[in-house]
């Protein structure tokens, strides 16, 4: 006779934070190249003169608010962070921000990317939920 096993229910930690607030601090910056160098010539400038050697860069960093939550996150086990580049913070263990369900090895996104993905899973559960 075959036995039947039944998956315990766990209620998962729950954070949360305040969607009306950014999750993201944007930044813009400007500069020229050929004001930059350690030494500028009269030719560097008869180039700024006629409009060449701009740059700019636009750049975003979490807001306080999610890089503190993303550190308690990570000190409390529920995720692991990566520093070196974007978007690349797992799940180790389940839990909820928002309402929405974070499963072990999810990616976990960064402040400028979680707001559009929490209304982009809280849509397909929506559109899904009639198919259950």
């Amino acid at each position: 006779m075959g036995s039947i096993s039944v998956g315990r229910m766990v209620a998962l930690k729950e954070f949360n934070l305040d969607e009306s607030i950014d999750w993201e601090v944007t930044s813009y910056k400007e500069w020229n190249s050929y004001l930059v160098k350690d030494v500028v010539t009269d030719e560097d400038l008869i180039e700024v003169i006629k409009g060449k050697g701009k740059c700019s860069a636009t750049s975003s960093d979490d807001s306080p608010e999610f890089k503190s939550l993303r550190n308690l996150l990570e000190e409390q086990g529920y995720i692991q962070c990566q520093r070196s580049w974007w978007n690349g913070d797992r799940v180790l263990k389940a839990f909820k921000l928002n309402g929405v369900t974070f499963k072990k090895h999810d990616q976990s996104s960064c402040g400028a990317a979680m707001k559009h993905h929490l209304n982009l899973i809280r849509k397909y559960n929506e559109r899904t939920q009639h198919l259950v």
